[in-house]
């Protein structure tokens, strides 16, 4: 199942979180510069409808940037930089069609070393 896994920087955390490009082939088809929305599940079970990317233009390659609930769920999750997630496209048994999900996993700090904890 294709996947990524990021480290949350002060602008994913702020703003919007950069999604590697080559991962686009994965999410349904962009529009022309328009913002896609399509609902993500987190493992909790709760359905974020308006989790949006798009492409920014510039530098020569696309740059998809996750927004819309992005935002709503990184406050949710109560996310900072150094935090993790990982994003998957699952597949409905029955009828194939993507399911796209999300976890999150907090930075901590455990005996003077770090971690990372499941969701919460």
């Amino acid at each position: 199942m294709p996947s990524f896994e990021k480290s949350l920087t002060e602008v994913a955390v702020n703003k919007h979180l950069a999604i590697p490009s080559e991962f686009l082939q994965h999410l349904p088809d962009s529009e022309g510069g328009r913002t896609i929305t399509f609902p993500v599940h987190d493992v909790s079970g709760k359905v974020w409808k308006n989790f949006g990317y798009y492409i920014r233009k510039g530098g020569g390659y696309p740059k998809p940037v996750f927004q819309n609930d992005w935002r709503r769920y990184v406050q949710d999750k109560r996310l900072k930089p150094g935090d993790k997630i990982i994003f998957r496209v699952e597949r409905n048994e029955d009828n194939g069609a993507p399911i796209y999900t999300i976890a999150a996993q907090k930075k901590i700090e455990l005996f003077g070393s770090f971690c990372w904890s499941s969701e919460f």
